[in-house]
């Protein structure tokens, strides 16, 4: 598949040049591979949505990593009365898109209807440990917990975007609110949604100002769907569209050769792993013997992937545990066996396996190709892997249903980059195929935890556990891959070092 593909680019590199036509009228095309049908970061949340959104929806306070400190955006000022509650202050001088000015009425009812159990959304569980939100002055509101919460603040700073409560309260279904309103506070505003494209263009009146470091730098951003990667490069190459986002390994190689192509990887905070089941919840049982999944992992060499199949490769980062730079508690004082094939071969035999065994690989589907290469490196030992994409709707209902032996996948860390939500992630209901209680204790003690030192070292704990155990094989970071043209400037956001929004688009000079 890889050699076809590296063909077809090739061949269209032949045929056609690229002309980015945007940097004219200061207007930039995108492709979308994912469409959204509502642009909400409460009913849909996803990886490519969230490039947009982030721009156009804005929160309380926001998370400056490279700090490792909080800093205010909407609100001014905030205290913590007790384990339980905050009090935020907000800017007076804060407009959403239609003119509306800012108030504690918007924090209020956004609360209030992300937390309402009769609206049902994805990852409800993000809000609901929300007890009262409560208006204590025109700017001022407070927010209990129903328990103790030590990232409650990071929960708000990633999680609690600010809806219009004049736009909200008048909604019969306030779901609808991504697909009729789609009126925020931040640097971007939408003028148009449809299933063909999505335009967003700059709020002039935005609060921060254009020269600030959230401020919006092009005009006009079009966003249209493409789902085929294929018609993504085609469309490139004819100039209409300016990027193209998360490309493969290959068609980073091979677009990267046009004179007039720029090629830019950055770390996105995509956690990439394979879990294997030492359960025994799957039909094959091979993976309850820690010596076969110990020999698993030794039979993977991870700088391979990264030289060969893994989109920016050249800069992701061999980890060390089931973390990346970035999240907070992550920490390890252990690592996963070392890539040894013979080494490996001889724990196969010791346990009951000279001849290997049969073995379906399941992937997220995006990144099979990382799997098929995988795959190749585990039949090198005699496991016969094979590989099975799965869609997302299918791989969540088959892993609820414990039917992945070994599941190689990517987890975002952008959104809520913590060690209280990979272990949530990894450890929490039917995603647990290890039932470990000191990873249960881990989870546990760490969400209880408000000292940061304290909790990096129950983390480390379960982090260590994880490498002895055999559990989990983190692979490597996933960077986002662009290929653009020479006129457009891509570059790190200025808070985290893990995330990248349509703020982080620029023109070169």
């Amino acid at each position: 598949m890889a050699k076809l593909l590296t063909a077809l680019v090739a061949a269209l590199v032949a045929l056609a040049a690229p002309a980015c036509a945007g940097k004219a009228d200061d207007t930039l095309s995108i492709a979308v591979t994912d469409w959204f049908s509502t642009l909400d970061p409460y009913q849909f949340p996803l990886d490519e949505a969230a490039v947009f959104y982030g721009a156009v929806y804005e929160t309380l306070v926001v998370y400056d990593a490279r700090k490792q400190v909080f800093v205010p955006r909407l609100a001014t000022s905030w205290q913590r009365i007790d384990d339980r509650t905050i009090e935020f202050v907000l800017r007076a001088d804060v407009k959403f898109h239609n003119g509306d000015t800012l108030d504690a009425d918007d924090v209020v009812e956004t609360i209030k209807y992300i937390v309402d159990p009769a609206f049902p959304m994805r990852h409800k569980d993000l809000y609901d440990w929300v007890e009262t939100v409560e208006k204590r002055g025109p700017l001022t509101v407070r927010i209990t917990a129903k328990h103790a919460m030590p990232v409650d603040l990071q929960t708000i700073a990633f999680q609690f975007q600010i809806l219009d409560a004049k736009v909200l309260t008048k909604l019969d279904n306030k779901a609808d609110y991504g697909r009729v309103s789609r009126v925020g506070t931040g640097p971007y505003k939408v003028v148009s949604f449809d299933q063909r494209k999505m335009v967003l263009e700059r709020f002039d009146d935005y609060w921060g100002g254009p020269a600030g470091p959230d401020g919006p730098r092009i005009k006009r951003i079009v966003a249209l769907p493409i789902p085929d990667r294929q018609t993504q490069i085609a469309q490139f190459l004819t100039g209409a569209l300016d990027v193209i986002r998360n490309a493969s390994a290959d068609t980073a190689r091979e677009l990267g050769k046009m004179p007039d192509t720029r090629v830019t990887g950055m770390h996105n905070g995509q956690l990439m792993y394979i879990t294997l089941d030492a359960l025994g919840r799957s039909d094959n049982k091979a993976m309850t013997d820690q010596r076969v999944r110990q020999a698993f992992m030794m039979a993977i060499d991870r700088k391979e992937l990264a030289r060969s199949v893994i989109p920016g490769g050249d800069i992701a980062t061999i980890l060390d545990g089931i973390c990346v730079e970035g999240v907070v508690g992550c920490a390890a004082s252990t690592h996963p066996p070392d890539y040894d094939p013979e080494g490996a071969k001889k724990l196969l035999a010791a346990s009951g396996y000279p001849d290997g065994f049969d073995l379906e690989l399941d992937v997220h589907e995006p990144i099979k190709e990382i799997a098929e290469a995988i795959a190749g490196q585990l039949r090198k030992v005699g496991i016969r892997a094979s590989t099975r994409p799965l869609p997302s709707s299918l791989y969540v209902r088959l892993r609820g249903e414990g039917k992945f032996t070994a599941f190689v996948g990517y987890r975002p860390t952008a959104a809520r980059p913590d060690m209280d939500d990979l272990c949530d992630f990894f450890f929490n209901g039917n995603r647990d195929y290890w039932n470990d209680p000191v990873l249960k204790e881990v989870q546990r003690a760490g969400a209880l935890e408000f000292d940061e030192e304290k909790r990096v070292d129950i983390y480390r704990r379960g982090i260590d556990q994880v490498n002895r155990m055999n559990y989990i094989l983190p692979l490597t970071d996933l960077p986002i891959v662009f290929v653009h043209g020479k006129d457009v400037r891509i570059v790190e956001d200025p808070l985290n070092p893990i995330a990248n929004d349509i703020r982080d688009f620029y023109w070169s000079k």
